[in-house]
């Protein structure tokens, strides 16, 4: 009897195996229950600054247009203790700017995320295949915080290379703070999801080529947050900080160098603002189990 894949599951390559294990679902094919995920712990570090908008235009996929101040968002996170990897976690480095994007019958306002990276390969394989983010491989230091000091220090490389590393100081904590990550004046969150046609020269384009999100579809009355928040403990610093995109070579990150060059490339103009959140709650609330296509035009 030949493999069946069954309809009520999720498959990755290779599908014969069986269900694929991850974030949003068991190896039985069913998402995990709050009692199987437990808490997880996050530390999640975030600096704003303004760049040149003509830099960022050149990074936008057709259908998308800038969205108000070109503030570049830049975050560096560290996850603790997740479920779907048996306690384990890792480090996480993204971009995202506030963009407008027009698909077939959907207009969103919110943000566009062109790269991530991430410590784990387990996780960009989830990322990338079941959720279009746009996810690369990367080594992290934890970060290091010192509370008493207000000082937080975390860093990114691949093959030797540190390519980015980030610092907030003078951090202070806020009183009763939103129960929200840090980001690109609110909004979706948006991906662009691109999955390459296997033929000869690459000829024949994509398979799949749309942005993806977590924004409930207009009059549902549904939330666009990536992760709900609304079970965790939560901690908020504001302060000031720095980072720095190091640029590569070939020789030292043959399949990135053009990723790390082109961000390094938008000109830190000025910083507009600086902070870390702590949280602590529920594994599943991180799932993103509600993530979408939006039809192109």
């Amino acid at each position: 009897m030949t493999f069946i894949p069954n309809a009520a599951s999720r498959y990755r390559m290779p599908i014969m195996f069986g269900p694929a294990p991850g974030p949003r679902q068991h190896a039985e094919g069913r998402m995990w229950t709050a009692e199987e995920a437990g808490d997880m712990t996050a530390h999640w570090m975030k600096i704003g600054y303004r760049t040149d908008p003509a830099k960022l235009e050149k990074l936008l996929p057709a259908g998308f247009s800038l969205r108000g101040d070109p503030i570049v968002s830049v975050s560096c996170a560290w996850f603790k203790n997740l479920y779907w990897l048996a306690g384990r976690g890792y480090g996480i480095l993204s971009i995202d700017f506030p963009v407008t994007y027009q698909g077939k019958t959907e207009r969103l306002d919110g943000a566009l995320c062109p790269i991530i990276w991430e410590g784990q390969p387990d996780a960009i394989m989830t990322g990338r295949e079941e959720l279009g983010f746009p996810k690369m491989f990367a080594n992290f230091s934890e970060i290091a915080f010192d509370e008493s000091a207000g000082r937080a220090t975390c860093d990114a490389g691949w093959y030797d290379h540190t390519f980015f590393d980030i610092a907030l100081t003078d951090l202070v904590e806020e009183q009763n703070p939103t129960k929200q990550l840090p980001g690109s004046n609110g909004g979706a969150q948006m991906y662009y999801k691109y999955m390459p046609r296997t033929s000869p020269g690459g000829r024949e384009g994509a398979d799949v080529a749309y942005v993806t999100t977590s924004a409930a579809l207009a009059g549902s009355g549904g939330a666009v947050a990536n992760i709900n928040f609304d079970e965790f403990a939560f901690r908020r610093w504001t302060g000031k900080g720095s980072l720095a995109w190091h640029r590569a070579t070939f020789e030292q990150l043959p399949l990135s160098f053009h990723i790390v060059n082109g961000i390094a490339d938008l000109d830190i103009l000025e910083y507009t603002d600086a902070e870390m959140v702590h949280f602590t709650g529920p594994g599943v609330g991180v799932a993103m189990n509600s993530h979408r296509a939006i039809e192109p035009a």
